[in-house]
C-alpha cells in the first residue's frame, strides 16, 4: 500500500518512479488528426500506479468544476468530474510532469502549431468518473492547449467527444495522450457513463492573458 512516508525522493515518489514511467515512444509516435495531436505518454504500468495512488487517496477528490447553477460542490449531474491535483499530492510531482511535457510534448506542439510557445502549465489533475450517468456536457476548456491521458480501460461509456472533428477517444490505448487547442475549435464532451470508474490525466497550459489597459481598453460582454 501506499504510504505518505512513501516520499523519499524527487526518481521515488510514493512508490512512483516517474522517470521510469515515461513511455520509451512519447513524442516519437505522433499522429494527427484534425488539430489533435496523439502520442503515447505512460507506460501501462505507470498508468496502473496512478490509478493505485487515486484510490488510495479517494477521498481527497473534490469538485474542480461545476456547470449551471450548481454553487454548493455537492457530486452531482451538475458536477461532472472529482479531480486530485499533481500539486497536492506532491510539488515535486508536479515538477516531474512539467520537465515530461517541456521535454516531449512542447517541441510537437510548437513545430505543428508556429509560431505559437507555451509559456506554462497549471497543476495537472486525475480526474474521474465513477458515478454512473456522469457526463460533461459540449464545452471548451480555459486554457491554450488540453493535454488528457487515458489511465485506464475497464470501465464502459465515458467517451470522450469532439463534434466537429468527428474523433472520439474509445481507441486510444491506455497510456497514450491526445492534445488539443482548447479555446475556441476544439469543443468537446463526454458521454454518460455506463459501468467501472474512469481515470483520466489532464492538463492545461496557460491561456493568453490580457491586461484591461493593452490594446485600447477591454470592453467584456459578461
Amino acid at each position: 500500500m501506499i504510504k505518505p512516508g512513501d516520499l523519499l525522493t524527487k526518481k521515488t515518489m510514493y512508490g512512483l518512479d516517474y522517470q521510469a514511467g515515461i513511455h520509451p515512444d512519447c513524442g516519437k509516435k505522433v499522429k494527427v488528426h484534425k488539430d489533435i495531436i496523439i502520442t503515447p505518454f505512460y507506460t501501462a504500468k505507470f498508468c496502473d500506479q496512478l490509478v493505485k495512488m487515486s484510490k488510495f487517496y479517494n477521498s481527497k477528490f473534490s469538485p474542480y468544476i461545476t456547470y449551471g447553477k450548481d454553487k454548493t460542490h455537492e457530486k452531482s449531474s451538475e458536477s461532472p468530474w472529482d479531480t486530485l491535483m499533481f500539486s497536492r499530492i506532491s510539488p515535486l510531482l508536479f515538477e516531474e510532469f512539467a520537465d515530461h511535457y517541456n521535454k516531449y510534448i512542447c517541441p510537437i506542439l510548437e513545430k505543428h502549431f508556429k509560431p505559437t510557445t507555451i509559456p506554462g502549465l497549471f497543476s495537472p489533475m486525475i480526474i474521474k468518473y465513477s458515478r454512473k450517468g456522469q457526463q460533461v456536457r459540449l464545452h471548451n476548456d480555459t486554457s491554450e492547449f488540453t493535454l488528457n491521458t487515458k489511465l485506464n480501460t475497464n470501465y464502459e461509456g465515458s467517451d470522450l467527444e469532439f463534434p466537429r472533428q468527428n474523433w472520439n477517444n474509445k481507441d486510444v490505448p491506455k497510456g497514450w495522450c491526445y492534445i488539443w487547442p482548447s479555446t475556441v475549435t476544439h469543443p468537446h464532451q463526454s458521454t454518460p457513463l455506463i459501468k467501472g470508474t474512469r481515470y483520466v490525466l489532464t492538463c492545461w497550459s496557460h491561456p493568453v492573458s490580457w491586461s484591461p489597459t493593452d490594446c485600447g481598453g477591454t470592453h467584456t460582454f459578461y
